[in-house]
């Protein structure tokens, strides 16, 4: 599921009441959520990346993947799993 900005600020504001409430973080509400905001985006943003170079690894060999009548869906998870791996990226 691909997370569209509101639905990320929604996230954002409620795990930072959540981090406030319990005390396990001693920071304004709206700081917390302006830090937790910038995680969830970097994050999508890496993720976003490897998505990109995963797609372009499998344009390089497109006719070789038609022609063996591999599933480039299953071939794009298995490339993006690969890449995340090497690049130290939890999925």
């Amino acid at each position: 599921m691909r997370l569209n900005n509101t639905l990320i600020q929604y996230l954002s504001r409620r795990v930072a009441e959540r981090l406030s409430r319990s005390g396990a973080v001693e920071a304004d509400p709206e700081r917390i959520e302006k830090i937790v905001y910038k995680v969830i985006t970097a994050n999508l943003e890496k993720e976003r990346q490897i998505e990109e170079e995963a797609h372009r690894l499998l344009r390089q060999h497109i006719r070789e993947i038609e022609r063996e009548g591999i599933s480039y869906q299953k071939m794009f998870q298995l490339v993006k799993q690969k890449l995340a791996k090497e690049r130290g990226f939890k999925l």
